[in-house]
């Protein structure tokens, strides 16, 4: 597997980093792409790949202060993915970051952590979207 997948940040996609050395995944930014299957399923890709290769674990961390429906749907799909590997003994951390005042951010991140029970899912409120 190659050492890093990288998508830098645009203005409507959010950047992305998977990095198998130190086992962690960043998705940092805003996600309302144009074509949400043209960004995501090299994601997506890149996320199997890994796991069919290293057979270890993954650290996560999401820090969007903005996506749209499609996004969500997308990173619902994510994360069920990542809960089914979970299940099966896979060791899967999500920190999923939240601006103290973005109740949506915060009730959506609330609803992803009741459905996939498998994963270890933390909210973390921030101060604000520039960590």
């Amino acid at each position: 597997m190659k050492d890093f997948f990288i998508r830098e940040a645009t203005v409507r996609t959010p950047r992305v980093e998977l990095d198998p050395n130190n086992q962690t995944f960043l998705i940092a930014g805003e996600s309302y792409p144009e074509d949400i299957n043209r960004f995501y399923d090299p994601v997506m890709d890149a996320l199997q790949h890994y796991f069919n290769e290293t057979g270890r674990g993954l650290r996560c961390s999401i820090s969007l202060h903005y996506f749209n429906s499609s996004s969500a749907r997308q990173l619902m799909e994510m994360l069920d993915q990542l809960n089914g590997l979970a299940k099966q003994g896979r060791q899967i951390n999500v920190e999923w970051c939240c601006v103290a005042d973005d109740d949506i951010m915060m009730e959506f991140a609330e609803d992803m952590a009741s459905e996939v029970t498998a994963l270890q899912f933390q909210i973390k409120v921030i101060d604000s979207p520039d960590m």
